[in-house]
Order: structure tokens, then sequence, then C-alpha cells
């Protein structure tokens, strides 16, 4: 994608290469200088599949293009031979055909799956698709946009060395607040939230471009992290599961076995995959938003962005967003509020509130299954994901999404 990159290691990180990236967007700019501020790590609990650095620039005099002179980057600071690449994934799947065909196949395996887990809580990281499609995102769609959501300054993915970086404004400059699931935001923050998405999904709604320049976006059935998914997840959630009590102890109320839950993932995921289809965030946790003091709110982390149905991403903000107690007494009206907020970007006939309904019971079970079973506790900690998956499971009960999801 550009020849342009950032490298493995801080200590590779030059002036001179952040010019480089920079002079793509900002042809007159010369950093001179540069020292780092913060760190958070991948995997350490506030960072889960990226590292974020915290940069202050010093600029030649007239130089800085008008560009901050603090930063945040994110980036992998992880050389390519220790990241599992689209080959690795490739084998992995091979692999799982012949144990399928041979003796004592299903406890090779489960060791298989217990050694990429023991693997990725030494080395955190995502997929290469996952980091490329932040980066379109940020390099393609953010600056045509009228969303609250940060400013990119520069997008880079090198293919070669398989590194990645978007520098991008650091929010804590305009005193943004990151929630998550232990909290539950009050009605104007959700509600910001929903306008948010609405003009999201409002600017690309039933939009011919989702066919010729933005065909390159993943669906829920093709592209990005679906061959990841369906190759590699049912025995990445049933690990996960196994090895973490406390997760087959959330999912118990539902009375489904993984491999049950995972069937009524793909039920859903078609009916997302159907019209009307729009860009979607992808991974609307509350843990990926921002609050600023004006109760506007914000959308961080696009590297599951989708083209897919609007209430794959309503759904999930709701969900994890609210209590359950919360959720069960303003659901209805902040779908609603979603809804006129679609006709007031423009959209001239969204789904009625009953159709929406119906679509928004049956879209919980993405969050469940691969937002929060199949993520690591390490990525955000143990107490973060059980609140996520309790607010889901309820969700689920409360709604009778695998009931529906059964019949449909």
């Amino acid at each position: 994608m550009s020849a342009k990159w950032f490298p493995s290691s801080l200590d590779a990180l030059t002036p001179a290469i952040l010019t480089e990236v920079l002079a793509d967007q900002h042809p007159e700019i010369l950093v001179r200088d540069f020292e780092i501020i913060e760190h958070s790590r991948r995997g350490d609990g506030s960072a889960s599949t990226a590292d974020r650095v915290v940069l202050r620039l010093s600029f030649a005099e007239g130089r800085d293009a008008g560009v901050p002179e603090r930063l945040l980057l994110k980036t992998v600071l992880l050389h390519k031979g220790r990241r599992l690449g689209p080959s690795a994934i490739a084998a992995t799947g091979a692999l799982l055909g012949v144990f399928d065909r041979v003796p004592f196949g299903g406890q090779l395996r489960r060791g298989l799956f217990s050694g990429i887990r023991a693997y990725q809580k030494r080395y955190p990281q995502a997929p290469d698709a996952m980091y490329l499609n932040e980066v379109r995102f940020y390099r393609e769609l953010r600056p045509e946009l009228s969303i609250e959501a940060p400013r990119s300054f520069a997008s880079v993915y090198d293919e070669e060395n398989r590194t990645f970086g978007v520098l991008m404004e650091d929010l804590s400059l305009r005193d943004a607040e990151f929630p998550n699931a232990t909290m539950t935001l009050r009605l104007g923050q959700i509600r910001s939230l929903l306008s948010t998405l609405a003009t999201l999904h409002a600017h690309y709604w039933e939009s011919p471009r989702l066919r010729s320049d933005l065909a390159w976006v993943a669906t829920p059935r093709s592209g990005g992290m679906y061959p990841v998914f369906r190759t590699l997840g049912l025995d990445l959630i049933r690990n996960q599961v196994e090895t973490n009590p406390f997760k087959g102890e959330l999912i118990a109320p539902l009375g489904r076995s993984v491999d049950e839950l995972w069937a009524a993932l793909w039920r859903a995921q078609e009916l997302l995959d159907s019209g009307p289809r729009t860009v979607l965030h992808g991974d609307p946790h509350v843990a990926n938003t921002y609050l600023l003091p004006d109760e506007s709110a914000g959308l961080l982390d696009w590297q599951l962005m989708v083209r897919g149905r609007w209430a794959h991403d309503v759904t999930y903000i709701l969900v994890t967003a609210l209590s359950t107690e919360d959720r069960r007494k303003d659901e209805r009206e902040l779908l609603s509020f979603y809804l006129e907020s679609l006709r007031e970007n423009g959209v001239g006939n969204p789904p009625t509130l009953d159709d929406a309904w119906e679509i928004y019971r049956r879209a919980v079970v993405w969050g469940l299954v691969i937002g929060w079973l199949i993520t690591p506790p390490e990525n955000y900690g143990e107490t973060i994901t059980a609140a996520n998956i309790r607010r889901l499971v309820d969700a689920a009960l409360d709604l009778d999404t695998f009931r529906l999801l059964s019949d449909s």
C-alpha cells in the first residue's frame, strides 16, 4: 500500500521517518526531534491489539504544517517474524483438516490451540487484515466523514514489512474519557453515540459506492477477518471457554453449547449481510468509544469495519454501554431515536421500529460470540471482559435471541 513504513521497534523510530510519513498529507512538514511521553503496550489491559505511543514532536521553524506537536501513534511493535501472518493462519487451517481425519485428532486440535493461546499471551497481536482495515479507514474514509472520530495526520501500511502506523490526535488534549462495560452511560451520552453511528450509516446507506470504490470493505461473510473467523474462530472460542472458567460460568444461563452459539452466529451473519447495507464501524463496544466534556461521543478502533446491516453496530453499543436495567428500560426508545437520526441525516425510508426491533433482538449474538468469547481476557482484563459477557448474556435472554435464530 505504501513504501513508507513505521519500524517494529521504538528504538528505530526517527525524526526522518516521522517526517516522511507525515509529508504524505503535509508536504511542507519537517520534524526536527521527538520524545515519547507515554506507551501503552498490546495486551496490557489498556491496549488490546496495538501499541499506543504518545509523542511530542518538535518541528523546524515554520515547518509544522498545522500538525499538533502532541500526537498518538497507533502501531504494532513486534517484528514480523513473531507475527502470525496469512501463511501461518492458512497452514493452521490445513492442519485442522488433517486432525479431522486421524485418530486422537481432537486432542491434537486442543493442544494446537492451547499453544496458540500461550503464544498470543506472550506476543499479543491481531491478524494483518485488522491493521490494514484501520489504516484504510483513516486514510480513505475519515477525511470525508463529519463524525466524532479522531483526526488522522498519517496512516500507512507496509506490506513487505507487515507494519502499520496511524498518527492521530491525542484525545486527552480534549479531556476525553474512555468508558468500559463496568460503567453505564447516561442517556445523553448514548444518544450522542447513536447520532454518530447514524451519521456514519446515513453517509453510505445503500450507496452504489459499496459496489465500486468501497467494495474492498469486508462483509460479515467475505473478506477482512472472515477467513480467520471461519477457519479458526470456533476452536479459539472453545479454548477460551475451556481455559477461562469464568466464561463458561457466564454463558451457562443460555443453556447452549459453544458449538450451538457458533451455529447461531452464522445464522445472524447471514441476516446482517443483507440489506439495507452501509459502512459499519464493526466493533462498537463501549470501550471503543470516547466521551467529551460537552457530552458528545466518538468512535475509536476501526479494525473490524465492514459493509452490512445497521443493527450490527447499534445492538452492540446499546448492550455494552448500558447496565442491564437501563437497557431494559430505555432500549426501544433509544432504537427509535437512532431511526429518527437516520431520517434527519437523509435516509428517506429507514426501517420501521417494529422491523428494527426484530433485527436488533437477533444481532446480540455477534458481540457475545466474536466480540467477547473469542477475546483473551489479557486484552482488557477479566473484570471488563466478564462485564461485557454478562451484559450480552442478559440481553440474549431478555430478547430471546437464540430461540429467534434457531427458528429463522
